[in-house]
């Protein structure tokens, strides 16, 4: 009986202690991540490159959250609570975009607005994504419009960007972040194309 009476009450002080969080597991330490820019292409800096101008970049306001966000259906997606950007996702997209412009376009006056470079503007670049996150198989899909202006803001062009790029790894949200990262590359390189076409380079 005493017995009995020891075991029941070594049942109620563990069960007491986990409702407190004193024997809870410890919780999974969140993990921060940030895009990348391509790889240096080993070009020589020129002082006199194109001035190009990029507006902040608009994203759907289920991406302007700290989380990483994966979709896991055709319209549903989900919070990565233990896996979240380092910083603001948007301003992390305009900085690729302005360092990978600056790789592409061999020049040091790629800026992101409201940042101006002394001399006036060649071009100026609008860009919104409509979706940029990894599906369940680790696909990203980064959809896309951007338009160039000339330096007088008249129009150019607008095109419609989507592009796709598998991380080595579906379960692994560093790799998620470097098919992300890779898929800007893609659209930054049909930038720099249409930007280099609309100013009589190769």
């Amino acid at each position: 009986m005493m017995l009995r009476h020891g075991l029941l009450a070594l049942f109620w002080m563990v069960s007491s202690l986990l409702l407190n969080g004193c024997l809870a597991p410890a919780s999974s330490p969140t993990r921060f991540f940030l895009l990348t820019a391509l790889p240096m292409s080993g070009k020589t800096e020129v002082k006199q490159g194109l001035v190009v101008e990029l507006e902040p970049v608009e994203i759907p306001q289920y991406l302007k959250r700290p989380e990483m966000v994966t979709r896991t259906g055709g319209n549903r997606l989900q919070l990565e609570r233990l896996y979240q950007w380092a910083g603001d996702l948007k301003e992390d997209i305009g900085r690729v975009l302005m360092e990978n412009l600056s790789q592409i376009l061999v020049s040091d006056r790629v800026v992101n607005l409201p940042n101006r470079s002394d001399s006036p503007p060649n071009f100026r670049v609008l860009v919104s994504l409509n979706r940029f996150e990894p599906d369940e198989t680790g696909q990203v899909l980064l959809d896309a419009r951007w338009s160039l202006f000339d330096g007088k803001d008249l129009l150019i062009v607008t095109r419609h960007s989507r592009i796709t790029a598998q991380a080595s790894d579906s379960t692994d949200y560093e790799a998620l972040a470097a098919a992300m990262s890779k898929a800007l590359g893609v659209l930054s390189q049909e930038m720099g194309e249409g930007i280099r076409f609309a100013a009589g380079q190769k």
